[in-house]
């Protein structure tokens, strides 16, 4: 898609039609990379660090080549909250910016969990990821939801801010309102993440061998023998890294369905969310 727009972007701003195109040949990267990396997640130990890797070098290669096609624009000035380098910036503008923003973001927090991912047992245990997963997914929305700020700002005003005070006072007055709220809320989310990392997370206690063999000695999530294994308050034994993993994606007992944990954080399986951060 790049390289088919690259010689429409070489002679004059971008269009319509092919700032549409980019924007899918990048909706198309992101949803490869997210479902590819919550796959390898969802693996445990038995990930491939060579389809990691992958991951993280097909972002990376298209994220330099997308600011390289559009180097003579500057949108990367746009991730450090300054204007990109554009004569004008209507509302077609403003879009493709703000939608280029939010991608690369994406890009970046999902090339951050795949560090998380490579990551030896030994150096952070599996059943902890999902923590890191958690934080660094709100980090990246809090992050994503402050750079439009500045853009906002200069299209609302407009190239005469003297020609339109009033109206263009009353719109920076709303924006910011619900801005402030916006904003609020995701600091909120960022601090129950992190307290969620630095708070021990316990599902049950550690069973016994009578109840082990009760059990039948097989671990009903992995099918394979106990491994620290953990037994919940409706008596059912699961391994401790198997519960961890499980919770992360659910609040209820694998056998019975009684609930067990009381808030289900999401993004603790390593997704990245889709949402498109328009304002």
């Amino acid at each position: 898609v790049l390289i088919h727009v690259y010689n429409i972007v070489l002679f004059g701003p971008v269009s319509f039609p092919a700032g549409i195109a980019v924007c899918i040949g990048m909706a198309s990267t992101f949803a490869y990379a997210n479902s590819t990396l919550r796959e390898q997640v969802a693996l445990k130990e038995k990930r491939s660090v060579l389809v990691v890797f992958w991951i993280l070098a097909f972002l990376t290669g298209n994220t330099l080549y997308l600011l390289y096609t559009f180097s003579s624009q500057q949108l990367y000035n746009s991730l450090i909250f300054l204007k990109p380098n554009l004569e004008r910036l209507d509302f077609f503008d403003l879009m493709w910016i703000v939608g280029i923003a939010d991608f690369v973001l994406k890009y970046l927090t999902i090339a951050l969990k795949c560090l998380i991912v490579a990551l030896p047992k030994i150096v952070l245990a599996v059943k902890s990821k999902g923590k890191f997963y958690l934080v660094i997914e709100e980090l990246s929305q809090l992050f994503r939801s402050l750079v439009p700020i500045q853009l906002w700002y200069k299209y609302i005003m407009g190239d005469d801010p003297s020609s339109s005070y009033f109206l263009g006072g009353i719109l920076i007055i709303l924006y910011s309102l619900c801005k402030s709220f916006d904003i609020c809320g995701r600091v909120g989310s960022v601090r129950k993440a992190l307290k969620v990392l630095c708070t021990p997370q316990t599902y049950g206690v550690r069973a016994t061998s009578q109840q082990c063999s009760e059990a039948g000695d097989i671990c009903a999530i992995c099918q394979a023998e106990f491994r620290e294994p953990l037994i919940l308050m409706c008596q059912h034994v699961f391994c401790e890294e198997c519960l961890c993993l499980w919770f992360d994606r659910e609040k209820t007992c694998p056998l019975c369905r009684s609930v067990t944990v009381e808030t289900l954080r999401c993004w603790k399986d390593g997704t990245t969310s889709a949402h498109f951060q328009v304002y």
